[in-house]
């Protein structure tokens, strides 16, 4: 499965990982014109040229689109923040992963939706290329001190 996002779970009662859900990513309209002016070598370095390598969640289970250039809903509390992913790519491969990990410091939480984006906070949209989104399915039910993981496929 190409463009494929897994979802990990660590229950921090039994320090056990699960599989929560493997699912296809959405590639949105700004993230296809992003993907072509930075391998063109034509965006201008601002703010919204800047690489998509932050990952956002949110309880949110609204349904994407490739017109989607928000994350609504996202969580920005308990630890679940934006979270900047570690990038790993294996030379001459058409592809590589984005990776990251949050831990639930809050209550009980339901992640439905998750968004790669360029920048840290979503402060200001205008600045913030929104890449890819998915919704988990099915969603990742975080108790607290639960830990997150989510590895982001991306093939070009």
């Amino acid at each position: 499965m190409n463009n494929k996002v897994v979802t990990r779970i660590q229950k921090s009662r039994t320090g056990e990982w699960i599989v929560a859900s493997v699912n296809q990513n959405l590639r949105v309209n700004d993230g296809i014109n992003w993907q072509a002016q930075a391998m063109g070598n034509q965006y201008d370095g601002s703010a919204a040229g800047a690489s998509p390598i932050q990952i956002g969640t949110s309880e949110t289970a609204d349904a994407p689109s490739s017109g989607t250039t928000n994350l609504w809903g996202e969580l920005a509390a308990g630890g679940m923040s934006r979270e900047t992913a570690t990038f790993s790519h294996t030379a001459d491969a058409s592809s590589y992963t984005l990776t990251a990990q949050w831990q639930n410091t809050g209550s009980t939480i339901t992640v439905a939706t998750a968004a790669v984006m360029s920048a840290l906070t979503d402060t200001d949209l205008s600045t913030d290329t929104h890449f890819v989104v998915t919704n988990l399915s099915p969603v990742a039910v975080l108790d607290s001190n639960d830990t997150l993981e989510i590895q982001w496929g991306i093939f070009y």
